[in-house]
């Protein structure tokens, strides 16, 4: 079965033809294997979807001093609010977040994280912070450095030209 990288090479439109196969090649691959990676294996008893909206939910009081509502957490993930309010309703069920009505607001929710909810997005912020420190340990600073500049140059040069740039 022929992975994307072959299928690309075939044709002749292709501006990475113009460079040397190898590198191309590993950039493909490596994107390739990016893309397939979960975070799931590092989380324990919630998902990665979860994750994200705990962890806007714990940060948003910190920066603003107040709850985030529903429509704060949609946009800090850049999903819609309906998709954050399916999450919220799980993670309500494993009693791991309050919603309360703003009564300043009373059109908006409130979202806060109970003990529980804390427990648990500090032992997956445990694992997370320990699995990155693994990964980024394999690298000098220079290394890092070089890594930093070339996948910025990379991701902006993406969503400029993806139409995704912010």
């Amino acid at each position: 079965m022929k992975g994307f990288a072959e299928i690309l090479w075939e044709r002749s439109d292709f501006i990475g033809n113009q460079f040397p196969q190898e590198v191309c090649g590993k950039i493909l691959r490596s994107m390739e294997i990016l893309s397939s990676i979960s975070p799931a294996g590092v989380l324990t008893e919630i998902t990665p979807s979860e994750f994200s909206v705990l962890c806007r939910s714990a940060d948003h009081p910190k920066r603003h001093g107040s709850a985030a509502t529903v429509a704060d957490i949609a946009a800090q993930v850049n999903v819609s609010v309906p998709a954050v309010s399916r999450t919220l309703r799980t993670l309500q069920q494993k009693q791991l977040i309050e919603r309360s009505v703003d009564e300043a607001d009373r059109r908006n929710v409130r979202v806060t994280l109970t003990e529980a909810g804390q427990n648990i997005l500090e032992e997956n912020m445990r694992r997370v912070v320990a699995k990155l420190n693994s990964i980024l340990s394999a690298f000098s600073q220079e290394e890092m450095r070089t890594i930093a500049e070339l996948y910025s140059k990379f991701a902006n040069a993406m969503a400029e030209r993806l139409g995704n740039a912010e």
